[in-house]
């Protein structure tokens, strides 16, 4: 098997993810249906899942998911805003970025994670290349009382997966291997 492609996260939110949802809604953002990001919930805590690419040695585009506070997200944005800037301005574009970011907030419409106890799963998307397999840890799967829900990366665009529907979790999940958090941090070592 090919290395890990890793969640980019510090292992404490998904620790607080996987006993402490409370609600999710997709980021606000144009167009409507294409979800960019989406917002978790807890306690005092939100957290926005989003997407991001990364080219591997043998040149597969990876795309792991990333589980960050609005904070974290919006230093990441920052960070990468001049070099976004310097490419417009090398391809003569006649526009410039804004030269900060806003932290970002919640939208007011979320939809209620079911209170009770529930699991949380990692998905790790395993695709066989010509020499090795790569495995990317892509999705967020969630299970409780008669729900279940899937946070993950498109494999194939810059869109996340966000859905409760049983048949697109289910066809998701058949590209994916999931492991529990334990086994996940296990896997870090």
């Amino acid at each position: 098997m090919g290395d890990l492609v890793r969640l980019k996260c510090r292992p404490e939110a998904l620790s607080a993810l996987a006993s402490g949802l409370t609600h999710y809604a997709p980021a606000d953002g144009e167009p409507e249906w294409l979800v960019a990001a989406v917002w978790l919930l807890m306690d005092g805590a939100p957290v926005i899942a989003s997407g991001s690419v990364e080219v591997l040695s043998d040149g597969y585009l990876a795309r792991p998911l990333n589980l960050h506070s609005p904070e974290e997200f919006a230093s990441r944005l920052e960070a990468d805003l001049p070099d976004v800037a310097g490419r417009f301005t090398g391809r003569n574009h006649g526009f410039e970025l804004p030269s900060s970011v806003e932290i970002l907030s919640p939208p007011s419409d979320v939809t209620k994670w079911p209170a009770g106890p529930y699991s949380m799963h990692i998905l790790i998307r395993v695709a066989a290349r010509a020499t090795t397999a790569q495995r990317v840890a892509c999705g967020l799967w969630f299970i409780g009382s008669g729900a279940s829900l899937l946070v993950g990366t498109d494999p194939s665009t810059l869109a996340m997966v966000l859905s409760d529907d049983p048949a697109i979790i289910d066809a998701y999940r058949a590209q994916c291997e999931a492991v529990t958090v334990d086994e996940y941090l296990a896997m870090l070592r």
